[in-house]
Parts: structure tokens; C-alpha cells; sequence
């Protein structure tokens, strides 16, 4: 097992998952993307771990796929309904046929991956014309993480985990970024949300993005 996939199974391990009836914190990114998200015919959700936002949008959707890589996730997604295939990200390219899916998403996953331009085209590449992807991040720019960097001197940490550095953080994103990258590859941007009611001002404000867009018709 290499040291990437050896680090998430540790952050998973430390969760311990028993398979309890799953939660939604109000407000959470999963909420989020949940209270945007139109529905359709199939969803992905990338880096879908225990299944917990596809196992609430089942009633949006008559096929709900995930994709993580960590196994003992996945096991408790099935379990919860979803489809689920074993997939590194920094490897492999989504198991899937083009124009696959109706809705994508990927939560706070794009900040692990070592190429973040490689997954929007994957996204892309997976989603129908007119589809929908929903991307969240970290919010570099929050409040606090500034002040870190300006005022302590410090860059700021934007993951909670304790294994590996910054949870396996390995980019940093404000609203900006990810916008611009997500235009860059044929999206529109639709909505830019924030989390735990922070939308006054969320580019501060909100310690993490939520963005909607939708893939353009191609010219």
C-alpha cells in the first residue's frame, strides 16, 4: 500500500466507523451541497467516503455512484446504497464512460489531489453537457487563516486531521482560484456558497467554499 493511501486509512481508522445511521451537521458542506443540488438521473460523488451525502440524495436520484480509496469507507457506502468503486485519484482516471452523470460531487477532496486540473477535466469529462458540479475546498482566505500567516507569521492549517501534514493538504484555495479553474475547463460558475451560514462576506467570513457550476456546451 503506498504512503498516500496508508495516511487516508489512518484518518478513517482513527474515525472509527461502525455503519450508525449517518448525520448531517447543519450547515456542513454535505448540507450545502445538498440544499443546491437540482437532482437528476445519476450522481458520483468523489471521495464519497462512508456514503453519508449520497445515502440523503438517494430520493433526488435513481442511481447514486461513489468513488474514495479507502475500502473500509466504501464497504459502509454500499451498506448505505451507493455503487462504489475503489479509485486513487492521483493515478487513475474515473472508472466511468463520458457524459455519464447528470450531477457530480467533490468535497474537499480537490485540496488532496496533485493535480487539481486533472480532476476538473475528469469531472468534466464524466459529467453530461448542461451537468452540474459541486467543488468545496478549505477557504484559505478565511479570517483567521490571514491573520496566521500575517500577524503569527505562520501558514495557516486548513485540516482538522491529525495524521500526515495538514491532513494531506497539498494546495491551498480561495473562491478565486477555484473559480478560475473551474472556468478554465468549460464551466460556468452558478452559485459560491459559504459554510455554517457565513454567506455575508464569505470570502472571510466562511472557513470553507462551496462552489456550483455548470459544463458549457461544447463550441
Amino acid at each position: 500500500m503506498k504512503m498516500e493511501e496508508l495516511l487516508y486509512e489512518k484518518i478513517w481508522n482513527r474515525k472509527e466507523l461502525d455503519g450508525s445511521a449517518p448525520r448531517v451537521d447543519v450547515g456542513s458542506r454535505i448540507d450545502v451541497a445538498l440544499k443546491i443540488d437540482r437532482g437528476g438521473h445519476r450522481l458520483l460523488d468523489i471521495g464519497c467516503g462512508d456514503g453519508t451525502l449520497g445515502y440523503f440524495a438517494k430520493e433526488k436520484y435513481k442511481e447514486v455512484y461513489g468513488v474514495d480509496i479507502v475500502e473500509g469507507a466504501l464497504e459502509i457506502a454500499r451498506k448505505r446504497g451507493l455503487t462504489t468503486i475503489r479509485v486513487n485519484l492521483n493515478e487513475e482516471k474515473l472508472p466511468f464512460d463520458e457524459q455519464f452523470f447528470d450531477t457530480v460531487t467533490c468535497l474537499d477532496v480537490i485540496e488532496h489531489i496533485f493535480d487539481p486540473r486533472n480532476l476538473i477535466k475528469e469531472i468534466s469529462r464524466v459529467l453530461k453537457t448542461e451537468g452540474i458540479a459541486i467543488i468545496s475546498s478549505p477557504n484559505t482566505r478565511h479570517l483567521s487563516r490571514v491573520l496566521s500567516l500575517l500577524v503569527k507569521g505562520r501558514f495557516p492549517k486548513t485540516s482538522g486531521d491529525e495524521e500526515g501534514y495538514d491532513g494531506g493538504h497539498i494546495h491551498y484555495f480561495t473562491y478565486k482560484d477555484l473559480e478560475a479553474l473551474l472556468e478554465q475547463n468549460g464551466f460556468e460558475v452558478l452559485g459560491k456558497y459559504g459554510v455554517f451560514g457565513k454567506n455575508f462576506l464569505k470570502e472571510f467570513r466562511s472557513p470553507g467554499i462551496v462552489i456550483k457550476a455548470r459544463k458549457q456546451q461544447r463550441c
